[in-house]
Order: C-alpha cells, then sequence, then structure tokens
C-alpha cells in the first residue's frame, strides 16, 4: 500500500515538473537550495549515495533510500533511475509519510 501511494505521488511531480532525474540535475537541484526531497535507489553505487548524501546533509534536505532503479525507472518511464529529488514541499511532506 505504501509503495502504491509512493508510486503516485511521484507521477504527480513527475506531470507536475516537480521532479529532477538523474545524478547531475539532482545535485544542481540541491545546491540551488530548491530540493525539498532526495530519494536514492536501495541499488545505486555506493559513491553515488555517498555524494548525494552529502550534499544533502550539507544543505539539510532529508534522504530516503526507497526501491531499485528499475522500480523508480517504471515509475518514471524509463529504463533505470538511480536518484530523484522533489522540488515541492508540500508534496515533498507527502511523500514522507510514506517513505518512512
Amino acid at each position: 500500500m505504501k509503495t502504491e501511494k509512493v508510486k503516485s505521488l511521484l507521477h504527480l511531480a513527475q506531470k507536475g515538473r516537480m521532479l529532477e532525474v538523474g545524478k547531475t540535475a539532482v545535485l544542481i537541484l540541491i545546491k540551488r537550495k530548491k530540493a525539498a526531497l532526495v530519494i536514492v535507489a536501495l541499488d545505486s553505487s555506493e559513491k553515488l549515495k555517498r555524494e548525494v548524501e552529502l550534499e544533502c546533509r550539507r544543505f539539510s534536505i532529508p534522504l530516503y533510500l526507497f526501491g531499485s532503479k528499475d522500480q523508480l525507472g517504471e515509475i518514471l518511464g524509463r529504463d533505470e533511475v538511480a536518484v530523484i529529488a522533489v522540488s515541492n514541499k508540500n508534496l515533498a511532506s507527502e511523500l514522507k509519510k510514506y517513505l518512512l
């Protein structure tokens, strides 16, 4: 049930253009202080996880591990997605409820 709610909220974020996908786009959003929440796939590389975690800590942005790269890719209509950032604060707070 929680997974389905996360999927629907991520679809909403994507349709509303409140979502960035990929390491470069996510790191830019974090550094511009526009990211409200970051999600990294559980099977992402340790290097990617460390790099994103470091920037999230630096800018006090919540970071969650969720699903696999294939699952995130399927949700967003791509092959694989390792990292995403949500820019809308209200949507991010709603996502937090289901990512815990």
